[in-house]
């Protein structure tokens, strides 16, 4: 949880007035470059007095919007260099901890992997700009979750094992290590020092009572006296500890109910996040509050499905009350949405239930049991368009394809749906269904009475590997949990520093690297194969060993395909590839996987990649690994996106 950002936006939530009309108004980038420069100058400075000075600059009414944007602009960035403590100052974080030095017991795992923690016992350093070690730039980014300073490779290696480190940084953003032979004595009045910190942040008048970062804790102590962390003293962590505070991660606090008023802060934001602040989450938050109770009675469960009936507010409570690894939620959530259906009964509320159900059955393994509950809540509510979707989406992974375009046609779906776009192809080339003596459509040479007679028709296995692919492509957009998290964090690697994150997200290689190398496609085997027919199903299990490769291509035969050649050696493949085939040339290189098609013959599935010759290189070392995030990285580099469509 940001306790800052969270300060930030309770600020930004009450405007104050309105734009002077006889004012020529700067724009807000103007003024939010003078913000930060202020800060930075004064250091430390009340948010109300920075923005009189910043009025009187720009002759602004004192009470005007655009102070207030500008303040948000700056500090809702995670990189700035200023932030909001309590009760609303405004800190410049790098020149107020200019001279300090904090400390930090080096781990194994950072000391390998060449990076060093910043959420806690280093948090007062998260933004410094353009830190360095000499002349090598450092990174930060997340490593396990936890930012952190990325180095070159082992510059932490020449350090003892288990070492604790005083940790400086110079003006220019210069980080300076040395290592303590024994542990710094605790001055006298600091561990108050860090207790009045805390206290002064969990009193915020804007956000009370909620754990308090290691950033706010540090910054907090600093602003207090200057001559705290002036010196060698124990790392942060244990300074906490000893005032009696409890850490979890990267935050602290002293009672229980502390942490249990910062997830339901937690809680609430995701759900403006997700939701935005129109009342939805509001009504998210009620709805959630109406199910907390475990024997709540059938009354209290039928007025919660009230609330539900907009597709957004319960696709947002079920994300809330499933946590993907959650083994107990997950089982408390089964037995919530199994009391949801007996209590709504047959009103329409009942289609809610259902839905509510199938996402229970699908997070549990039991897909079937899912698809069960989302015919019935068809039936509870013919038409509605969310169940009907999710259903069309069953029915696409079953391989029926006139049912599934039946139901996206029915709702609505445009024609250029992808989803629509590939069980429509399917339906319109099975032709007429052959007699019960002829041959079965399937090709496997017996009787069609014998074979396939009573079930739906599929063109043959080779003309279905795009909408094998579009499948799991389906699944990793619509499963929800840790699939969603997972696409948006590999669509920010594909956008890069300053790429377009829509456009990365439906770029092809976003969600061919999640489901590749980020192991989704296994875990779509897994959950919807029940669903898939038996030699799709065989078909996606075969995919799996199929890595990524540099291909040379040797042949095209436009329209047809492509012969190439693994650049690692082995002999010649021919890909039937269409697309492909009418814009490569022969000698170009791409970098592709190419599968088996079920036909005996071989198929490019997900991205294929041009590469400049002058990255072959750099990109096999990054192949030879296999880490998504590095590939991608890559890939924003070398390859320009399409910008999404409006």
């Amino acid at each position: 949880m940001d306790t800052s950002r969270q300060r930030v936006l309770a600020r930004g939530g009450t405007r104050r007035g309105r734009p002077g009309a006889a004012v020529e108004r700067p724009p807000v980038e103007t003024v939010t470059a003078a913000y930060v420069e202020l800060a930075r100058t004064r250091v430390v400075l009340g948010a109300q007095e920075l923005e009189a000075q910043l009025a009187t600059r720009f002759g602004l009414p004192a009470d005007d919007e655009l102070l207030l944007d500008a303040g948000d602009e700056a500090m809702l960035d995670p990189s700035s260099p200023i932030t909001l403590l309590a009760p609303e100052v405004v800190v410049h974080a790098p020149e107020l901890m200019a001279g300090a030095v904090l400390t930090h017991r080096l781990t194994a795992e950072e000391r390998e992997g060449g990076f060093l923690v910043l959420d806690v016992d280093l948090a007062g350093f998260v933004r410094v700009p353009a830190p360095h070690v000499g002349d090598e730039h450092l990174d930060v980014d997340d490593v396990d979750g936890e930012l952190s300073w990325i180095g070159p490779e082992d510059w932490l290696a020449a350090l003892p094992a288990d070492a604790l480190l005083a940790v400086r940084v110079t003006a220019d953003g210069g980080v300076e290590l040395s290592v303590l032979d024994a542990d710094p004595v605790v001055p006298p009045d600091l561990l108050a020092r860090v207790r009045t910190a805390y206290e002064a942040e969990l009193d915020s008048p804007d956000e009370p009572g909620l754990p308090v970062s290691a950033e706010n804790l540090v910054l907090g102590a600093r602003v207090a006296d200057r001559a705290v962390f002036a010196s060698p003293v124990p790392p942060l962590s244990e300074l906490a500890a000893a005032a009696g505070l409890e850490r979890r991660g990267p935050e602290f606090a002293h009672a229980e109910s502390v942490w249990a008023a910062g997830e339901e802060a937690d809680r609430h934001w995701r759900l403006i996040d997700r939701l935005g602040t129109d009342g939805a989450a509001t009504t998210a938050l009620e709805a959630l509050d109406l199910l907390a109770d475990p024997a709540g009675d059938p009354g209290t469960l039928r007025r919660a499905l009230e609330l539900l009936q907009e597709p957004d507010v319960l696709v947002a409570v079920t994300e809330e009350l499933l946590v993907d690894g959650d083994a107990e939620r997950l089982a408390a959530y089964v037995v919530l949405a199994d009391r949801m259906v007996a209590a709504a009964g047959t009103s329409p509320r009942a289609a809610v239930a259902r839905w509510m159900a199938a996402a229970a059955a699908e997070r549990d393994g039991r897909v079937l049991d899912a698809e069960s509950h989302l015919r019935a809540a068809c039936s509870e509510a013919e038409g509605w368009p969310f169940v009907e979707d999710r259903l069309a989406w069953y029915e696409s992974d079953r391989g029926h394809a006139a049912a599934a375009t039946g139901r996206w046609r029915s709702i609505g779906t445009p024609d250029d749906d992808p989803d629509l776009a590939f069980a429509a192809r399917a339906a319109s080339g099975l032709g007429a269904e052959p007699g019960r003596n002829e041959p079965c459509w399937c090709g496997s040479g017996r009787k069609y009475k014998q074979c396939h007679s009573g079930r739906p028709m599929s063109p043959p296995l080779a003309e279905r590997v795009g909408w094998l692919w579009r499948k799991s492509i389906a699944y990793l957009e619509r499963r929800g949990g840790t699939a969603e998290e997972d696409l948006i964090d590999y669509a920010s690697w594909r956008a890069g520093d300053a790429g377009d994150l829509d456009a990365a997200y439906v770029d092809p290689f976003t969600a061919d690297a999640a489901l590749h190398e980020g192991g989704w496609f296994a875990q779509f085997l897994t959950e919807r194969g029940p669903l898939l027919p038996a030699d799709e199903a065989a078909l996606g299990a075969s995919w799996l060993d199929a890595d990524r490769a540099l291909y040379e291509v040797l042949a095209v035969r436009p329209g047809d395909g492509l012969d190439v050649r693994d650049r690692r050696g082995g002999e010649a493949v021919t890909i039937t590839e269409r697309t492909a085939s009418t814009t490569v040339e022969v000698g170009a290189l791409l970098c592709a996987r190419a599968v088996p098609d079920g036909g005996g013959g071989h198929r490019f599935v997900g991205a294929v990649l041009p590469v400049p010759p002058a990255a072959e290189s750099d990109l096999r070392e990054l192949l030879d690994v296999g880490d998504p995030s590095p590939l991608l990285a890559w890939a924003a580099t070398h390859l320009p996106l399409t910008p999404a469509p409006t």
